[in-house]
């Protein structure tokens, strides 16, 4: 018999002391789409773990029964352990189907990034556990397709990140669910390949996109791009081809991400690449991610010159390294230079914005809308600008750019037309891509995102859909239905 009264038991807020199957509820938790959470302990037992019960607002939803087998064929540290399911009557004698879950107490992702400054290790490090979660599902056969921030926990024992809500998840053999012309999952986190089949398709009654593990890996680059730079990514604008068929030919990331650190920003633009394939599988994301993650090991000092007279004796390297100023301290005054020496030539609108930089980019790009979810992460951007990583990214990564190599282009950067011009006479054209110049140390130069080719650092060019350098906005063009 149920411990509350028929009035209050509805499964969208039981009351505390309810019993669900084995468990009495303690507290509500939530609620989503399509169940409510709650905080549950066993009923027949003593003190005993809670688990986080979620339960169905509608009769015999059979997507509980997929997500029950997701999780029973999935065994990772960053996915819950499922603890048991089962159906919860109501007096009036419907069915509600539940599930129970490790409770896991931590707080939601982009929320961990705004209480504190976190460097690009530990950003690298929550991504590989989530791609990790991921690799471990694919390998099953499923997919979660509703990757986001709001679905990430990072527990508070021990830091690691945690995947919850697979109830839009899939598996092979499953049911299909979803009508026709619904495409589940949040829309901002949608791949590009989804977004090209609803340009195609949405005269098509009978059309059903099928997400697949690629859509997963780049919802997680879709959430480690608002993670560090409190912005989304955007679609170019479509175009047809020569038969009429549209296409989406480029993700344009945001400018802020321009400032992280170079091999972070590496790695997010490889999950949010237009191509499936280039983007690489969560199982090789997560192994090259968690390598790049792990600090480098110390270098020795070299030893001092050997015959060199006291008075006139050289420092070795590492007491030399000690006395210089630090790469920050070295690009300061420089940043300062450059800020003012851009504005005043007047093309620094075409570089990154199209007003006057009042303040870093990394901070303009935190100043999310009032009441958007997963607002903006003011520090983390600075400091995953500013923090050098040792370690290379792994076999997905490209080779870090030399000095004497060529700069290489980003997705979404301005390109040269026919003849060569790029869309502004102060900027150059070099190795398919659109850049301004600045003649400055290489630090500063990595600080602001550029990349040094003979001694100049070539800063990229944002390209605008139709042609011309684009101002960036701070919010996503597509917003996110509340769960």
């Amino acid at each position: 018999m149920q411990s509350a009264s028929a009035p209050t038991l509805h499964p969208a807020s039981l009351s505390p002391g309810t019993v669900v199957g084995p468990w009495r509820v303690v507290a509500w938790v939530g609620r989503g789409v399509y169940g409510a959470v709650f905080r549950a302990v066993p009923v027949d037992t003593g003190p005993a773990a809670p688990v986080a019960l979620k339960l169905a607002l509608r009769p015999g939803d059979p997507r509980f029964a997929r997500e029950v087998e997701l999780l029973s064929r999935t065994r990772h540290p960053s996915v819950p352990r499922l603890v048991g399911s089962g159906a919860w009557q109501h007096p009036d004698g419907t069915r509600y189907p539940y599930i129970a879950m490790e409770w896991v107490e931590g707080v939601p992702l982009y929320d961990w990034a705004r209480q504190g400054a976190r460097s690009p290790e530990q950003v690298l490090e929550v991504l590989a556990q989530l791609a990790g979660a991921l690799a471990d599902l694919h390998a099953q056969g499923g997919v979660h397709r509703d990757v986001k921030g709001d679905n990430v926990l990072v527990r508070h024992s021990d830091g690691r990140a945690m995947l919850l809500d697979f109830g839009m998840g899939h598996h092979a053999g499953a049911a299909t669910l979803t009508p026709p012309g619904v495409y589940p999952g949040t829309p901002v986190y949608r791949s590009p390949e989804a977004g090209q089949f609803e340009l195609r398709f949405f005269r098509d009654p009978a059309a059903r996109y099928c997400a697949g593990p690629a859509d997963d890996v780049y919802a997680l680059g879709v959430t480690a791009c608002q993670l560090v730079t409190g912005e989304y990514p955007e679609f170019a604008d479509p175009w047809k081809n020569e038969h009429g068929t549209w296409n989406l030919g480029a993700v344009l990331p945001p400018a802020a991400l321009l400032r992280i650190e170079p091999r972070l920003r590496e790695w997010i633009l490889r999950m949010l690449s237009v191509s499936p394939e280039e983007r690489g599988t969560a199982a090789q994301l997560a192994e090259a991610l968690e390598q790049a993650a792990r600090p480098a090991a110390p270098k020795s000092p070299a030893p001092p010159p050997a015959e060199a007279p006291s008075a006139t004796r050289t420092p070795s390297r590492s007491v030399a390294s000690r006395e210089r100023p630090t790469a920050r301290e070295r690009a300061r005054p420089w940043l300062a230079v450059v800020a003012m020496v851009l504005a005043l030539t007047g093309w620094v609108g075409w570089l990154v914005s199209a007003e006057p930089v009042k303040q870093p980019i990394a901070s303009r790009a935190v100043a999310m809308k009032s009441g958007q979810r997963d607002a903006g992460t003011a520090g983390l951007g600075d400091a995953a600008a500013t923090t050098s990583m040792n370690e290379p990214p792994g076999a997905l990564s490209q080779e870090v750019v030399a000095e004497d190599s060529l700069p290489e282009p980003l997705p979404g950067q301005a390109v040269p037309d026919a003849k060569g011009r790029c869309p502004h006479k102060q900027q150059v054209s070099l190795n398919g891509g659109c850049w301004g110049l600045i003649s400055k140390e290489p630090e500063a130069c990595e600080t602001l995102g550029g990349q040094m080719y003979q001694g100049t650092c070539y800063i990229p060019i944002i390209e605008h859909p139709h042609g011309r350098p684009r101002p960036r906005t701070s919010g996503p063009t597509r917003k996110s239905p509340s769960r």
